[in-house]
């Protein structure tokens, strides 16, 4: 089965994206929690609505503002590198093959064979196929028949 499709990635579906992707992990699950509670407990201590801390808890409200923060800060360098690199903004033409895919671009050309996809992740309107453990092409599902989606996903599956 070959077939090719044209998408676009906007730098706001990007940010809704990554920030889905990052509150899908246990981790910054858990770390939103915590920070919650330090930054709460921290500033119902101050207003001495509770005494929950024998000390002054300056550094629980710095840490828990920075658990807060974590991923946003994340996405800012995220973002900060997609621009860095106009080209990924544009228009990015994806040819499938039963040998793998080629994304072509405004300045590239780049081909992969299936067994260098090391894995798959769907997030909201997308497909994540992921070359290295940071990086990955990001498919539009919309332009995707049903059939050419559980065509990628099968290659993916074999090989990984």
């Amino acid at each position: 089965m070959n077939f090719s499709i044209t998408t676009c990635l906007n730098k706001q579906e990007y940010i809704k994206v990554m920030f889905v992707g990052l509150y899908k992990k246990p981790g910054f699950i858990l770390a939103t929690i915590i920070g919650a509670y330090f930054l709460i407990t921290s500033i119902l201590n101050y207003c001495n609505v509770l005494d929950a801390y024998a000390y002054s808890p300056l550094w629980d409200a710095l840490l828990g503002f920075f658990l807060l923060l974590a991923p946003s800060i994340i996405i800012v360098i995220a973002v900060n590198q997609l621009k860095s690199n106009p080209s990924l903004l544009s228009d990015m033409h994806y040819t499938f093959t039963d040998l793998g895919m080629t994304v072509t671009g405004k300045t590239f050309k780049s081909e992969f064979s299936w067994e260098h996809i090391m894995k798959q992740k769907e997030i909201r309107n997308y497909l994540i196929l992921y070359h290295t453990k940071k990086f990955g092409n990001f498919i539009d599902k919309s332009k995707l028949t049903t059939e050419q989606l559980v065509f990628i996903k099968s290659k993916i599956g074999v090989n990984s």
